[in-house]
C-alpha cells in the first residue's frame, strides 16, 4: 500500500502503512495456512512479499502473498510437511515424558532435558527460514535451510531474542485470539526480516 505523505494526515496514514501491510500479509498467510501442512509455505510467502514491499519493489502485500505462494509452494511444501511431522513427534514425546515425570522417572527427566535443545533448534530454524527464503528468492529449499542456519549462527543472541519475542507474542495471541489471523504469522516474520535483511547471506 503506497501512501503520499502530505501534511499531518499524510504522515498519519504513512505511519499506519506498516501495521496495515503486516496485517494484510498475516491475513493472507492465515487463509493459506488452513491446510496445516501449508502453514510454513504460507509464512515463507508472506515473508517474501513483505521483503519486496520493504525494498520498494511492490506495494500490494496481500495479493503478493498469494503470488509468492504460487511461485514457491512446490519447494516449500515438503518443508511444511516435515515441520508438521517433527512437531507432532515432539508433542507426543513431551506428553509421554511429562506423564512419566509425574511418576518420578529419572530417565524421563534426562530425555525431557535432551528434547529441549531439539525444540530450541527447530524454533530458531523456523524463525530464520522465511527470511532465508526471502533473501534467496531463486534458491532451492535445501539452500533456504542452509541459509537459515547461517543467519542463526551469525547472530545467535539476536535469534534467541527474536524467538523469545515470538513465543511472547504467541502468548499474547492466546489471550487476545482476534490478533492471531492478522498478525500471528506475519509479525514474527516481519521483525525477523527487519533484523536479518541488513545482515543478508553470504553469496
Amino acid at each position: 500500500m503506497a501512501v503520499k505523505r502530505t501534511g499531518w494526515e499524510g504522515r498519519l496514514l504513512g505511519a499506519l502503512v506498516h501495521p496495515m501491510n503486516v496485517a494484510a500479509a498475516g491475513l493472507a498467510a492465515a487463509v493459506l495456512s488452513l491446510g496445516v501442512v501449508t502453514a510454513v509455505p504460507a509464512v515463507i510467502a508472506a515473508s517474501r512479499s513483505m521483503r519486496r514491499w520493504l525494498d520498494g519493489e511492490e506495494h500490494a502485500v496481500f495479493t503478493g502473498v498469494f503470488r509468492e505462494f504460487a511461485a514457491t509452494w512446490r519447494r516449500s511444501l515438503p518443508l511444511g510437511v516435515g515441520v508438521v511431522v517433527v512437531m507432532a513427534m515432539l508433542v507426543v514425546d513431551v506428553s509421554f515424558l511429562t506423564a512419566q515425570l509425574e511418576q518420578g522417572s529419572a530417565v524421563a527427566i534426562a530425555l525431557l532435558a535432551a528434547t529441549a535443545p531439539v525444540a530450541l533448534a527447530l524454533g530458531l530454524l523456523l524463525l530464520a527460514l522465511p527470511v532465508s527464503a526471502a533473501l534467496q528468492p531463486d534458491a532451492s529449499a535445501r539452500a533456504w535451510l542452509v541459509g537459515a542456519g547461517a543467519l542463526v549462527a551469525r547472530r545467535p543472541f539476536t535469534a534467541l531474542l527474536l524467538l523469545v519475542g515470538a513465543v511472547t507474542f504467541a502468548l499474547v495471541c492466546y489471550l487476545f485470539p482476534t490478533l492471531l489471523p492478522f498478525f500471528g504469522a506475519s509479525l514474527p516474520a516481519y521483525l525477523a526480516l527487519l533484523v536479518w535483511r541488513r545482515a543478508g547471506l553470504q553469496r
